[in-house]
C-alpha cells in the first residue's frame, strides 16, 4: 500500500474510532458504577436482599410509579447520544422545571429534551410495552430505582439507554 493510501484510510478511520469512543460513557463517575456493578465480586460485596433486580419483557406494568410531585435529583443518562454529563433535574408539580449539566462538556448548560425527564417518565418507560428488553435496579423498601436500562429495539443497534438516578431530595427544587 503507498503512503497516501495508508493515510487517506488511516484519515478515514480515525473519526469512526473517535466517535465510537465518545459516546461510550456519559462521565468517569458513571463508568466507573457501570464496571463496579457488572463485575462478579462487586456482586458477591453486596447483600442480596438490598436490590432488586428485575430485567425482562417491559410493558408489564409491574413498577408503581414515584409519588411525590416536587423534587430535585442528579440524573445521568447513558445513550449512544451527546454527552451531557450528570443533570440536575427540578421537578414542580410533577413537572421538569429547569435541567441543568454539572459537569461534562455541556456543565452549566441547560440539558437537551432527552434529559429533562421526571422519575415517573423513566418509570413508565420501563412499562412501556412497546421496549424489547428492560433491566430495572430498584433497592428494598427504596420509592424509586436508581437506574433504568432500556433495550428498545430486540436486535438493534445503538438503541440502548440506561437513566442513572441519584441524590434525590423531595421537596426541594432549586
Amino acid at each position: 500500500m503507498r503512503p497516501t493510501a495508508a493515510l487517506a484510510s488511516l484519515a478515514a478511520l480515525v473519526p469512526l474510532l473517535l466517535a465510537a469512543s465518545a459516546c461510550s460513557k456519559e462521565s468517569d463517575r458513571a463508568a466507573d458504577r457501570t464496571t463496579a456493578s457488572a463485575s462478579p465480586s462487586a456482586e458477591a460485596t453486596d447483600p442480596p436482599s438490598t436490590t432488586s433486580t428485575t430485567t425482562g419483557s417491559a410493558g408489564t406494568g409491574a413498577f408503581p410509579g414515584y409519588g411525590p410531585q416536587d423534587y430535585t435529583y442528579e440524573l445521568e443518562v447513558l445513550c449512544y447520544c451527546p454527552q451531557v454529563g450528570t443533570v440536575e433535574v427540578v421537578v414542580r408539580d410533577g413537572e421538569v422545571t429547569e435541567a441543568t449539566s454539572l459537569d461534562g462538556p455541556t456543565a452549566g448548560r441547560s440539558a437537551p429534551d432527552f434529559a429533562r425527564l421526571t422519575i415517573d417518565e423513566i418509570i413508565a418507560m420501563a412499562n412501556d410495552p412497546q421496549v424489547a428488553k428492560t433491566r430495572v435496579d430498584w433497592p428494598e423498601g427504596q420509592d424509586h430505582p436508581d437506574a433504568v436500562m432500556l433495550d428498545r429495539i430486540a436486535q438493534g443497534v445503538d438503541d440502548e439507554v440506561t437513566y442513572t438516578i441519584k441524590n434525590v431530595r423531595v421537596g426541594v427544587t432549586g
